[in-house]
């Protein structure tokens, strides 16, 4: 029985036969016209924070395998995701582009109902738009077979599901955060949704294979946000282990849980890896790690300032793993502060593919950075455009999250508050838990670098602040 194509769960390339017809010669040309470009596998977890592995400091989870694929690559320690959120980030990764092209700044709308109480026009969020070129849709046009496996979050699923921005093969949850909120997907018994799409994600790489045609997979694991759901035997071994482990979590209970996740995610991870192991083209693949956003809980943020939804580092820093043998230098390492919106000019510029002159991207192709060949991107700035109000206090008069715009450059970081005229400045150097604001003893790096952020926001053509003619002065109800 057909399903509509809201609920349909399982997408395949359905395009009229003339759109088809210039790509559909390429996977046969790319033999004639060279070297077979690289396979792409990228692998996206959910709220995992730069404290959220093994290979970056914890001596709590157990993450071997994303720790081996750390070791057989390139690991950036100062990576930083494009948003604090699941939506915005999860849009400037396939987009190439930030938030303030796409539209999609945020997930939630907290502040509807209190609009009063802000004193600008909050921009209205937007899904993934069709004009959009993705990464996915780049690497299709080059020849490529493309799937994705999991967690969709960027559009809705009537014409915004994936099989309308690129991906040939998709099984993609619709639900917020929840897979078992999508009843089209039937796992069977004692199989976890990360087994489930892993799985599917290996059949793809087989047959691929077998038809001697490039691949882009991306893999938006569901792990390790919440709901907290794990398999029992691995809650039981965390819960035996934890009694040596310190956790600043509030609830016990939920750490065993938590770190559960993170090794069913390891686990996923090094099945993908025993595919492509198996299968004999380790040498033909580059594999990319990283996460939306920082991590929910402050066990795992690392020696960071703040968590998920925050613009400070622990909200925002992540993993970055790439591994591509022969081509990036196993066992290196890099400080340079890269962001999720470089993903897509640098897996278009390492496998060779074109993008189109009219589409603008936002990142930087950092293949020189992974070969080697630099050791620096000097000079460069990295931005967020966060326009979310969350958590209004009526005692303070104050929203704890309110409208921020970011910028980093070299060890200085600034963070905009446009809503109480206020800005904070840090030497991220000498102080990573952003705890001493500098704004008074440097004003000259403070105008400098509001210069910067603002030319950029113009640039961007980012929205205008605009008075709320609807706000009450000092937040006066009455």
């Amino acid at each position: 029985m057909s399903t509509p194509p809201q609920k349909r769960m399982i997408y395949t390339r359905s395009f009229g036969a003339l759109a088809a017809l210039p790509f559909l010669f390429l996977p046969f040309l790319l033999p004639m016209i060279g070297a077979k470009p690289p396979n792409v596998i990228l692998i996206l977890a959910d709220d995992l924070g730069i404290g959220g592995l093994g290979s970056y400091g914890s001596d709590w989870l157990e993450t071997p395998r994303i720790d081996q694929l750390g070791r057989e690559g390139m690991k950036f320690t100062h990576g930083l995701s494009p948003y604090p959120t699941c939506q915005p980030s999860r849009a400037a990764i396939l987009s190439g582009q930030y938030g303030p092209r796409t539209g999609a700044y945020r997930v939630s709308q907290h502040h509807l109902g209190n609009e009063h109480l802000i004193k600008y026009q909050v921009p209205p969020k937007r899904n993934l738009d069709h004009e959009k070129i993705t990464l996915a849709e780049s690497f299709q046009r080059a020849g490529y077979t493309t799937a994705m496996y999991g967690k969709w979050h960027v559009s809705n699923y009537g014409d915004g599901h994936p099989h309308y921005h690129g991906f040939d093969e998709a099984i993609a949850g619709t639900g917020h955060y929840q897979v078992k909120s999508v009843p089209e997907i039937d796992l069977p018994e004692g199989v976890s949704a990360a087994e489930f799409f892993t799985d599917k994600a290996r059949d793809f790489i087989k047959n691929a294979h077998a038809k001697n045609q490039p691949f882009f997979l991306y893999m938006p694991y569901y792990l390790v946000h919440r709901p907290l759901e794990a398999k029992a035997a691995y809650v039981a071994h965390f819960r035996e282990k934890m009694k040596d482990f310190e956790s600043k979590h509030p609830d016990p209970d939920e750490v065993p849980v938590i770190a559960a996740m993170h090794k069913m995610l390891d686990d996923a991870v090094g099945a993908l890896l025993d595919e492509v192991s198996a299968l004999g083209i380790e040498e033909d693949t580059v594999i990319v790690f990283t996460s939306d956003n920082g991590a929910y809980s402050f066990d795992y943020t690392g020696e960071t300032r703040g968590r998920k939804g925050d613009t400070y580092d622990g909200g925002l820093r992540v993993p970055y793993i790439f591994k591509w043998p022969g081509e990036i230098p196993a066992g290196s390492v890099s400080a340079e502060r890269i962001t999720g919106v470089d993903l897509y000019p640098t897996l278009l510029g390492i496998s060779g593919v074109d993008n189109p002159n009219f589409y603008v991207l936002d990142g930087v192709d950092i293949s020189s950075l992974l070969r080697g060949e630099l050791t620096s991107l000097s000079d460069r700035a990295v931005f967020c455009y966060y326009p979310k109000y969350a958590q209004y206090r009526e005692e303070t008069k104050r929203w704890i999250y309110s409208w921020r715009n970011v910028i980093y450059k070299g060890d200085y970081k600034l963070i905009e508050y446009p809503e109480y005229d206020e800005i904070e400045l840090f030497h991220l150097g000498r102080d990573p838990l952003e705890s001493e604001n500098l704004t008074e003893k440097f004003p000259s790096k403070r105008e400098e670098l509001m210069r910067e952020l603002h030319d950029w926001l113009e640039k961007i053509e980012a929205p205008k602040l605009q008075l709320n003619p609807d706000y009450i002065l000092g937040s006066d109800r009455s």
